[in-house]
């Protein structure tokens, strides 16, 4: 008899649930969310567990690498699926879900989504940090540009370096508007500094990375862009073909076909919105700021004539991914080569 089992996790609870091969339920219960205590609890079992499977959210790295430590058949499975599947359920609580986790379990009908490295997800980190410190810092300028707008005080266009000296200048003559806005330039200020030095964190990285400076050899691709690529990705032998990561990243069409409907829609967008975005801003620098001609370029000008520009951008961030793939599975630079129209020979 082959035994599954369903995990839901929460914070500071994980609902578990045991079901057998023919769907019956053998065994419930509610443990701490720590690895150890469940490793104890599955452990009381007595019997192998065929798969153990948990929905990916912010702790199951975490906990899929501590339980596969103990050699658990721990499986990480895509949220989209999860809720379709849990969707019919009339009642939502966490001991349903996870009795609904274990069924899905059983019948295989889920998408296992990839756990990344310890080093990767450290290096994601710094990215969305320096991303976050970023925004914050525009949403700061944002705020006090909208709040000197009520007094007929209009900041304008003005350069990073010159903005904190354009606000004083226009607050220079209100001691009260100066209590409220002086604070908010301190705070821009330390963003700006803690920005950077997440900045040369990135930089002195890609600098001494093998695959990021094999990656910044395609144009338009920046450090940035590089290492966001490198960690989503993380291991390349994960995808067998190199153009199944534009799938991957949701920069492929969507496809409806139902009776006499047939039809391509806009990109799924379903995988990482981080790496996607970057991907794009590496097409548009191509398109648009690259002097050197490449096939890649010559093809992307073809299809802007035919279509948009912007369709042509997004075809070029599929492409882009999956060339970098093959450079990283080969071990290769990008070629500038111009006699082929087929840009996914690129990189040789």
């Amino acid at each position: 008899m082959k035994y599954y089992c369903g995990l839901d996790v929460s914070l500071n609870k994980t609902s578990i649930c045991i079901v057998n091969q023919n769907g019956d339920l053998i065994r419930e219960g509610e443990v701490p969310t720590e690895p150890e205590d469940i490793h104890v609890w599955l452990s009381s079992l007595g019997f192998p567990l065929e798969r153990v499977g948990l929905e990916a959210g912010s702790l199951s790295p975490w906990l899929c690498h501590e339980l596969l430590g103990e050699r658990w058949p721990v499986i990480c499975i895509e949220t989209r699926h999860t809720k379709a599947a849990l969707k019919a359920q009339n009642v939502k609580t966490d001991r349903n879900d996870a009795r609904g986790i274990a069924h899905i379990m059983r019948t295989g009908w889920f998408k296992e989504v990839h756990l990344k490295s310890h080093q990767s997800q450290k290096l994601r980190v710094l990215l969305n940090n320096r991303r976050c410190l970023l925004d914050k810092r525009q949403d700061i300028e944002r705020q006090i540009r909208g709040t000197l707008k009520v007094f007929g005080l209009k900041v304008g266009p003005v350069k990073r370096s010159a903005y904190e000296d354009r606000i004083r200048e226009l607050i220079n003559d209100d001691r009260e508007l100066q209590d409220y806005i002086l604070p908010m330039l301190d705070a821009r200020r330390a963003l700006i500094q803690q920005h950077k030095n997440l900045e040369k964190l990135v930089l002195s990285y890609v600098k001494e990375d093998d695959v990021c400076r094999r990656f910044m050899t395609m144009p338009g691709v920046g450090p940035l862009t590089a290492l966001a690529f490198k960690t989503f990705v993380d291991r390349p032998e994960r995808f067998p073909h190199s153009k199944n990561v534009g799938a991957a990243l949701g920069l492929t069409p969507r496809k409806y076909a139902s009776g006499e409907v047939d039809y391509d829609g806009h990109i799924t967008k379903c995988g990482d919105r981080f790496v996607r975005s970057h991907l794009y801003e590496a097409a548009k620098v191509l398109m648009s700021r690259t002097g050197k001609p490449s096939s890649l370029k010559s093809w992307s000008m073809r299809i802007a004539r035919r279509s948009s520009q912007k369709n042509a951008c997004v075809a070029v961030a599929r492409q882009i991914a999956v060339v970098m793939h093959a450079m990283w599975r080969d071990g290769t630079v990008f070629r500038f080569n111009t006699d082929q129209d087929d840009p996914s020979i690129a990189a040789a």
